[in-house]
Order: structure tokens, then C-alpha cells, then sequence
């Protein structure tokens, strides 16, 4: 369920005041701008009542929990994945040189991130943002850091240590398939060394 913050009236959420919701979220997307509040309280009192009871799960690289708002991330992915998506296009491999796939996806990337016309859309995009603390997993085995994302515009003037937007994309290494890291990065917290049953023990 996707709460809309912005059409709360302040002072509806005052008669929540007695009302303490927790939630936890497995690798899901930024979902809140906010904006056109009655007055700061109204972000405030919505800001530190999530912060201090939800939590979002985000492990690796995962794509996902950085959209839409982590641009930069979602574009060291699509430069490090170029490469893989070039060779799954079933053209054979002497057309693709002829043609140049890569530098035209490559070309069709840099062409978008540069149009005016998606200036705009990327404008919005760039004030998503997550509230709510962020339990970041680097690795199967790492221990877990909580991160706060400040959003993109933010200049942290609480000094926050451990942010969201500080963890930039790591590239795979050689010989791994970014297609496949993908869908690891965002299904195994719940269907790989996750929480979830392996699928022999679901069929019991």
C-alpha cells in the first residue's frame, strides 16, 4: 500500500497522533515527493514518525530501491550493463559491428539523459525519495547498515554519517552477467539466502 503523504491535512494527521504503524519493505522503490504541505510540521511530523517505525530492505546493487530518484546510480548501471544487453539482442554478432548496437544504446542513452523534453520528467524523478530507514547488505554475509536517504537536493545539514546516495553502483566483475546479477540483487533478500522457504519446501 502506497501511503500519499502530500494530500494529508495536517491536521488529520494529528488525530493519528495516538496510532503507532511499523512496517517493513523487502527491496521497494522510492515512493514519496514531498511537496504542497500546509506547512514544514506537516513534513516533519511525516518525516521522523517514519523514519522511527518502517524500514526498507536493500541488498547489493539493487536497482529498484534507487529509483526513481538515484539517477546517477540507474546510470552506472546502464553503462555497466551495456555491454550484456548488446550481446542478448539476437542479431549476429558480424551485424552488430556493422551496425554498431552498442554505440547506437550507448548514443540512445546519452541522447535521453540530454533532451530537453525529458528535463522535466527527470526533474520529478530526481525529488523521489525514501523515509524511512534503508537496511543496506553489501554482500550475503555482511553485516547490515542502516542508511537515511536526504534526498538529491539535500545538503545534509545534520551531518549525517550513513546516507543513501553515498553508496554508489559497484560495476560486476569480469565474467558475471549483469542480467542475471540483476534479478539476484533484487529477489534473493526474499527468494535466494532470504526469508522465504526454498521452493521444495513450499510445495510440502
Amino acid at each position: 500500500t502506497t501511503l500519499h503523504y502530500t494530500t494529508l491535512h495536517y491536521t488529520t494527521l494529528h488525530t493519528l497522533a495516538g496510532v503507532n504503524v511499523r512496517s517493513v519493505c523487502f527491496c521497494g522503490p522510492m515512493t514519496t515527493v514531498l511537496v504542497g504541505n500546509p506547512t514544514p510540521d506537516t513534513d516533519a511530523f511525516i518525516v521522523e514518525s517514519l523514519w522511527n517505525n518502517s524500514c526498507n530492505i536493500v541488498y547489493k546493487n539493487d536497482v529498484v530501491p534507487r529509483g526513481y530518484g538515484y539517477l546517477s546510480f540507474i546510470e552506472d548501471f546502464v553503462d555497466d550493463a551495456v555491454n550484456d544487453i548488446t550481446k542478448a539482442i539476437p542479431v549476429p554478432r558480424i551485424t552488430k559491428r556493422i551496425i554498431d548496437v552498442q554505440g547506437k544504446i550507448e548514443d540512445l542513452v546519452d541522447d535521453a539523459t540530454e533532451n530537453e523534453a525529458l528535463a522535466g520528467f527527470l526533474g520529478v524523478l530526481s525529488q523521489y525519495r525514501h523515509i524511512g530507514n534503508l537496511v543496506f547488505y553489501s554482500a550475503e554475509d555482511a553485516a547490515p547498515i542502516v542508511l537515511k536517504d536526504m534526498g538529491a537536493f539535500s545538503k545534509n545539514p545534520g551531518k549525517e554519517m550513513n546516507t543513501f546516495r553515498s553508496v554508489k553502483y559497484v560495476p560486476v566483475q569480469k565474467g558475471e552477467n549483469i542480467m542475471e546479477e540483476l534479478m539476484k540483487w533484487h529477489m534473493d533478500p526474499i527468494r535466494g539466502p532470504g526469508l522465504s522457504y526454498p521452493d521444495d519446501q513450499l510445495s510440502k
